[in-house]
């Protein structure tokens, strides 16, 4: 009885944990909730950039008629950068990019 006990409570923990695992950056972008997702899934010093970047990237990909829920908010972030590295030099992104990362 006891093993089925631990079996039982380990079948009902383990997906909890693993769900908790993912952060809200790692979700799929939603227009609707964009502002608030960046927000929780980013600190005070990062969150204002987070959002332009993930602007940017979305305004690109609806010029190129890409779609931007095929995307984590990461990975938005992170064409964001990509984005700002062609409009001006690739060390003034890398420098936001480590001046602003989420470590």
């Amino acid at each position: 009885m006891r093993n089925f006990t631990n079996c039982l409570v380990l079948l009902l923990v383990l997906p909890a944990m693993l769900s908790c695992g993912s952060g809200p950056l790692e979700k799929k972008y939603r227009s609707q909730t964009m502002w608030y997702d960046i927000k929780v899934g980013s600190n005070a010093k990062n969150d204002s950039i987070n959002h332009e970047l993930c602007r940017l990237a979305v305004a690109d990909n609806v010029g190129r008629k890409v779609k931007s829920e095929d995307f984590t908010y990461q990975e938005l972030i992170e064409q964001g950068y990509d984005l700002l590295a062609k409009t001006h030099t690739e060390a003034y992104a890398d420098s936001l990019r480590e001046a602003y990362s989420r470590k």
